[in-house]
């Protein structure tokens, strides 16, 4: 047994059964469990060839992934209503005696829609049924609500360069980055829609919130971002929310996951970038120095189908990412002559030049003796006198502080040439770098540039178990788990 099999079936064995144990539980507690949010509705009317609208038709709703059927009747309107229904592939069958029966298949439920069929039945001159293949757009008659729906269509069909599924959020319309970079890192919801606040969208995976507060700023961020190949749709809802979206102040994306089906399915993959195809950065180029190495590998699995057929189903998936990014670092580090006290170049760096005596002619180039402070009431505080010639602390000797009342063990050492320096300081400057030679554009405080790759570590999984007790009683259960760490 491989190394992956072994770890797909220890992680499917660690998370089945609390999720069972989860879902035995709901079965046994005496509540009512509502509908989430990310249910819909399929409603029509039902008229003869005359226009004429037919009450108490026997209408059918069919899952045709998972086999589910729903049942109804049409009222005094002709109206028929299933109300909950999970997003999916559906068909509807209307029968009534005296006329055809009449289906019409692939009626596509997006999240939180509305869809709208209506049938025209045929007066019966032989027993026959007319099949209805062709599904029409209509305009959303039921409500107000507007947004982008993102399916598997755009899921597989868009490049992911980073594989991060909420980036497809910028296909909805009024949907821009944020310029606030105090938000950059409030993933998944780090966007504007049509002027509102930046970072307060709320993001739902399954009916549940993935989103945390910021009680400090105000801002939401995500705290769990699904595989692209574990998503089966997101909508984008922008404006006019229904009343059980109230923590969001600008939009909220919607997403549900996939679900295992009557078939099994399921797929593997493994996306790769590698130093050879990629180049090498403008500051490297100019330093003439080589693109480190960069390696990145996004690959895993899905693996969906029937536990037992019409009834229950599993949808799992594995994603794991190994990552080397190309990085360049930029400091200023201790020079040569820093290291052995010599801090001559601190005056010239501040645009002044030494006297005859020593002293910097810029002030702020100039070092001095932290012993020869002595209060000044104008100044609030103590005002240093004595200068160290030609900042080069390593030929200064210091004569201490006046103040006897100084204890002798935080004196320098009397006569000693170097005497401010402290060996600790001293040591921890000799383990930096040395400044890179021929540095273009070199200062003190930037003579340093070196690449390296940061490397990080990511691996999640979901799984989902979806299951019929009855027409109006349907369970669904998720457990995913993320865990990460980078070194710089």
């Amino acid at each position: 047994m491989s190394a992956f099999t072994s770890e797909v079936i220890s992680n499917c064995g660690r998370v089945f059964f609390p999720v069972l144990l989860a879902a035995i539980l709901l079965v046994l507690i005496p509540a009512v469990l509502f509908g989430q949010a990310y249910f819909g509705t399929v409603s029509g009317v039902l008229t003869d060839p005359t226009g004429a609208v037919i009450q108490g038709a026997k209408v059918t709703l069919l899952d045709l992934d998972k086999g589910y059927k729903f049942n109804a009747k049409s009222d005094n309107a002709g109206r028929y209503l299933f109300v909950s229904i999970p997003p999916g592939l559906y068909s509807v069958t209307a029968e009534m005696q005296g006329f055809e029966k009449t289906v019409r298949t692939r009626i596509r439920l997006n999240v939180t829609e509305n869809a709208t069929a209506d049938l025209t039945l045929k007066i019966a001159s032989a027993t026959q049924s007319v099949e209805v293949k062709a599904q029409t757009q209509t305009i959303a008659t039921e409500d107000a609500v507007t947004g982008q729906v993102i399916d598997r269509k755009f899921i597989n069909d868009l490049p992911l360069i980073d594989r991060y599924v909420m980036n497809l959020t910028y296909l909805a319309p009024g949907i821009t980055d944020m310029s606030d970079q105090n938000h950059i890192g409030d993933t998944g919801t780090n966007f504007v829609f049509n002027g509102s606040r930046g970072a307060s969208a709320d993001v739902l995976m399954d009916g549940a919130s993935m989103t945390n507060f910021d009680a400090n700023g105000g801002a939401t961020d995500t705290t769990y971002t699904p595989s692209p190949e574990a998503v089966e749709e997101f909508k984008v809802q922008q404006s006019n929310f229904s009343a059980e979206y109230g923590f969001s102040g600008a939009s909220i994306l919607n997403m549900v996951t996939r679900s295992g089906t009557n078939k099994f399915h399921g797929s593997a993959y493994d996306f790769i970038r590698n130093t050879i195809t990629d180049a090498n950065n403008w500051f490297n180029d100019r330093q003439g120095l080589p693109m480190p190495p960069v390696h990145r590998h996004n690959y895993g699995g899905t693996i969906g189908g029937p536990i037992f057929k019409n009834k229950t189903f599993f949808f799992f998936d594995w994603d794991g990412t190994r990552s080397s990014d190309m990085s360049t670092y930029q400091a200023g580090v201790p020079s040569t002559a820093e290291r052995a006290g010599d801090f001559g170049e601190v005056c010239a760096a501040n645009g002044g030049s030494f006297d005859s005596t020593g002293m910097c002619s810029a002030i702020a180039g100039q070092l001095w003796d932290p012993y020869s402070g002595v209060y000044n009431a104008s100044e609030s505080g103590a005002v240093r006198s004595a200068f160290i010639p030609y900042n080069n602390i390593g030929t200064y000797i210091s004569p201490g502080s006046p103040n006897p009342l100084l204890p002798p063990n935080l004196q320098p050492a009397p006569g000693v040439a170097g005497n401010l320096i402290d060996p600790v300081a001293q040591t921890m400057m000799n383990l930096f770098p040395l400044p890179t030679p021929n540095m273009a554009s070199a200062s003190i405080y930037d003579n340093w540039i070196a690449t390296g790759a940061g490397r990080s570590y990511n691996d999640q999984f979901d799984l989902k178990i979806d299951h019929r007790f009855s027409e109006k009683n349907l369970l669904s259960a998720k457990y995913s788990e993320n865990w990460n760490h980078y070194i710089a």
